[in-house]
């Protein structure tokens, strides 16, 4: 299940968690989801925190939903957005949707919140939302300083790029592009970034 201490990070600063967000413009994050996102198909922001990211992608042609596990993030997300559509789930299981729901699936700065022993499953449930030559779009970034328990609870789990990319492959997924870069604004944090298309059906893999 998702770590309940990040999920009560972000319930209790919320409107801070949600300022810093909305303060940010992931514009490598945006590039890949116009490189590679299929527009004007069916799309899931997982993690979607302020809300910044599933009003982009509605204003860019991406008709998108957002999953966020803290009901205080969507509550600041409707404010700030009002009319978008955030529902309450989280990974890994992602219980809510159906198999083969959405051509484009994006989740940022959202796996290392999980446990390291969630990963697997969070991935077998990422292709299982997916329909066959959906793409998938990650970002994920390294511990604070401090580890990978942050001063304000937040869990962040150390995923080697080698082991992400290990699981996407096991669970039908094609890498379509790879990158690290740095954090604009703490430079002790590094970010990963990844395009990836779901070459086999899920299905075929859980009979």
């Amino acid at each position: 299940m998702a770590d309940c201490e990040t999920i009560r990070s972000y319930d209790q600063l919320a409107r801070q968690h949600a300022a810093f967000q909305r303060s940010q413009q992931p514009t490598a994050v945006y590039r890949l989801i116009e490189t590679f996102f299929h527009a004007g198909a069916p799309t899931v922001d997982i993690g979607s925190g302020s809300g910044r990211d599933v009003a982009w992608l509605n204003q860019h042609g991406y008709p998108a939903i957002g999953l966020e596990p803290s009901p205080m993030m969507i509550a600041e997300a409707r404010t700030a957005y009002p009319g978008i559509d955030v529902r309450l789930d989280s990974l890994p299981e992602l219980s809510s949707i159906e198999d083969a729901s959405f051509d484009n699936v994006l989740c940022v700065a959202v796996l290392m919140h999980l446990p390291a022993n969630e990963l697997e499953r969070a991935v077998i449930h990422l292709a299982r939302i997916l329909r066959p030559g959906g793409r998938l779009i990650v970002s994920y970034r390294t511990p604070p300083p401090e580890g990978e328990r942050a001063i304000d609870g937040r869990l962040y789990t150390t995923i080697p790029p080698a082991v992400f990319r290990s699981l996407l492959e096991a669970n039908g997924f094609q890498l379509l592009f790879w990158e690290e870069i740095p954090d604009h604004c703490r430079p002790l944090i590094r970010w990963w970034n990844t395009a990836a298309e779901k070459i086999r059906d899920w299905h075929s893999e859980c009979v």
